[in-house]
């Protein structure tokens, strides 16, 4: 046999399945391509030397962890079909005369042209590109870089490895495929039909009553950490519901339609309809895939690009002012209003006089479980560890005890001792007693509705209360007397004073010089032994401003190249399924011509099967991501996005985009699906 003759015939095989394997190689390299972005970009010495780079790198890194996996999986998946395509060629061949060894030859051959193809392409475009990703990233993290292109040797060999034992793995499940079928079964593969599946009412009842509990979820949670909690337990529960709906579900709709007389015996519904319940058992797990890659996508865009551009705003909401200081007391006693007139002069000192709405506030905080007014301050800790279940967590409460005469509050009535004024970050207080467990109830005579200061987002992610006090002094030690009683440090108040102050007029730079030399002049006053406080914490919006956009341009860049991959491979599902059922229909089709049917009528009948199968799982998951919507609502404000209009418009906008390629990806493969069950033409 001539030296080359297998690699002839897999190279004959490819070009002559082209329709086939030109999607699949462009995939792969594509894969390929954002897998050594994604990797040299983590590794990048221009990323990991700007401030909050060590932040971008492990996003980075998580993004290629997932990117790997999907590859795997969804690599497997592409694989099966095409070995699924090509078993009657490799049957003829083995009837011809060739052996399981022989067949051995041409598939190592076909993996090895695959694999060097789409690697060596991947890494030629990924070496391309990768510069261009580097700008955009650290562009969107708010930072500057040299135009100085790179080469990661690293990025190179780990890219190589990996897919290198990704296309091995690939050939090793070929040849077990082939090593275990017979030459008749090979022949006779592609003509095995199947038998309808039926109706499954269990399946599709419990596929509905999933999604409605998720759903159910989704609208009623109130708090951002109980919708963190079970927000994967919500997902899991959303894509089982989905593949049961297609798979179970979408069966038991068709024998609804067939039993509806007047809207079966129908041309073009008879004959899509029989279609869809022949073979739908196995087309609704693709459509289920689709749709969840869709909702992927959809969520992600979604959610980091409300992140990234609802920035400014959330930086505001975690940083109320431009640089707040926080003097830390063992308990309210301790508390010094010399210390804060020091403190307020230091900051006049080192910031040139340049600070302005300059304010201090002295507060007790603590939290607990909070229900008919009345706070369990020893629930506290059971609170943290979710030993129960999540909705625990809707009666969890912030409580802010302030001095009423630090503040000069606008009210009807001015509280006596043993009264309050109260406010609220939720609804208004709605009893008129706070009773703290352990501590001599307190009267609410009053609400405040807009605080003097500003408290963060962070700070507010609980329904948060501030109680104003005449006697604070009297009323804060109370609540630290008893909370020490409990031997819980959990349950500890935290006692501070509080320093607020903007610089207006002052650069990033200047800014964050003030506030380390406001950081090293406090270290130098802890040595001193005088002090009556015993720690201290500062925190800027400079230094917020780039941490933020680090971590969220990073996670809004990652999203991006997430999306183009789950874009891509639900685009390559929808090609292949639309080439397998559109060869699989030809016959049945040829058949329907030669008794009389019109190419009209069956352009008709494929419309309709087309349409409702096609566009079934985009109007799913654009369902899915409406009942997400309060979801990640809840979830961006743990970082600190509170724009609900801002959330609204990318999502729509992301809809539309999707929706847009959606359309286009459908005409271009219900032409292909069309000119094969209307001309009859196996050429691939």
């Amino acid at each position: 046999m001539k030296k080359g003759f297998y690699l002839r015939l897999a190279l004959d095989g490819m070009r002559k399945n082209r329709r086939l394997y030109l999607p699949y190689l462009l995939t792969c390299g594509g894969m390929v391509m954002m897998f050594y972005i994604l990797y040299s970009l983590a590794y990048s010495p221009a990323v990991q030397t700007m401030r909050g780079g060590s932040t971008m790198t492990v996003v980075l890194l998580l993004g290629t962890i997932v990117v790997a996996v999907f590859a795997l999986l969804f690599l497997l998946y592409t694989n099966s079909f095409l070995a699924k395509r090509r078993n009657r060629e490799f049957g003829l061949y083995n009837v011809l005369g060739m052996n399981k060894r022989n067949l051995s030859r041409i598939l190592a051959w076909e993996t090895v042209v695959s694999a060097l193809v789409s690697i060596l392409g991947g890494l030629i475009g990924g070496l391309l590109l990768s510069k261009l990703a580097e700008l955009c990233l650290i562009r969107m993290a708010g930072e500057r870089t040299g135009y100085a292109i790179t080469v990661a040797p690293r990025s190179i060999a780990a890219t190589f490895l990996f897919f290198g034992a990704i296309f091995a793995l690939l050939l090793l499940v070929s040849l077990a495929r082939v090593g275990i079928s017979k030459p008749l079964d090979l022949l006779k593969s592609e003509a095995a039909g199947e038998k309808p599946p039926r109706a499954n009412w269990v399946l599709a009842l419990v596929g509905l009553l999933l999604l409605g509990a998720a759903y159910y979820l989704a609208v009623t949670i109130e708090s951002p950490l109980t919708a963190l909690f079970i927000f994967f337990a919500a997902v899991l529960m959303v894509i089982v519901a989905t593949y049961l709906l297609f798979i179970a579900g979408s069966v038991t709709l068709c024998k609804l339609l067939q039993r509806n007389k007047r809207y079966y015996y129908k041309s073009a519904h008879f004959v899509s309809v029989s279609s869809m319940a022949f073979r739908m058992k196995r087309n609704g797990a693709g459509l289920a895939s689709i749709c969840i890659l869709a909702t992927m996508v959809l969520v992600m865009l979604s959610s980091t690009g409300c992140l990234y551009f609802g920035g400014e705003d959330a930086i505001r909401g975690m940083a109320p002012y431009d640089v707040t200081v926080a003097l830390r007391y063992a308990a309210p006693e301790a508390c010094s209003g010399e210390a804060l007139r020091e403190l307020a002069d230091l900051v006049h000192d080192l910031s040139g006089g340049r600070e302005k709405n300059l304010m201090t506030v002295t507060d007790v905080n603590f939290g607990g479980y909070f229900e008919n007014g009345s706070l369990d301050l020893d629930g506290y800790s059971r609170i943290l560890e979710i030993s129960s279940s999540p909705s625990v967590l809707e009666h969890l409460r912030s409580v802010y005890f302030l001095p009423l005469e630090d503040f000069d509050l606008e009210t009807d009535r001015q509280p006596e001792p043993g009264e309050a004024l109260v406010w609220s970050s939720g609804a208004a207080y709605p009893y008129d007693t706070l009773a703290v467990e352990g501590c001599t109830p307190i009267r609410v005579v009053g609400t405040v509705r807009e605080l003097p200061f500003r408290l963060t987002t962070e700070e507010t992610l609980v329904t948060a209360y501030c109680v104003f006090l005449p006697d604070w002094a009297e009323r804060a030690g109370e609540v630290q007397n008893y909370c020490a009683s409990l031997e819980d440090e959990m349950a500890l108040p935290e006692t501070v004073q509080v320093c607020f102050f903007d610089l207006p007029g002052l650069s990033e730079e200047e800014q964050l010089r003030v506030t380390e030399n406001l950081r090293q002049a406090l270290r130098d006053r802890m040595e001193e032994e005088d002090r009556a406080w015993t720690g201290f914490t500062t925190n800027d919006r400079a230094d917020l401003h780039s941490s933020f956009f680090s971590m969220n341009g990073s996670l809004f860049f990652l999203g991006i190249i997430l999306s183009i991959v789950f874009i891509a491979a639900a685009a390559l599902i929808i090609y292949y399924k639309q080439l397998s059922e559109g060869y699989e229909d030809q016959r049945r089709f040829g058949i329907m011509q030669k008794v009389g049917m019109t190419g009209r009528e069956i352009k008709s009948a494929v419309d309709s099967q087309v349409l409702t199968v096609f566009f079934a799982p985009l109007l799913m998951s654009g369902l899915h991501l409406a009942f997400a919507f309060p979801f990640v609502q809840k979830l961006i404000r743990l970082f600190g996005v509170s724009n609900t209009h801002l959330l609204i418009l990318t999502s729509v906008l992301c809809f539309l985009a999707f929706g847009l390629f959606y359309v286009f990806v459908y005409r271009r493969t219900a032409r292909a699906y069309i000119a094969i069950v209307s001309e009859g033409d196996e050429r691939r």
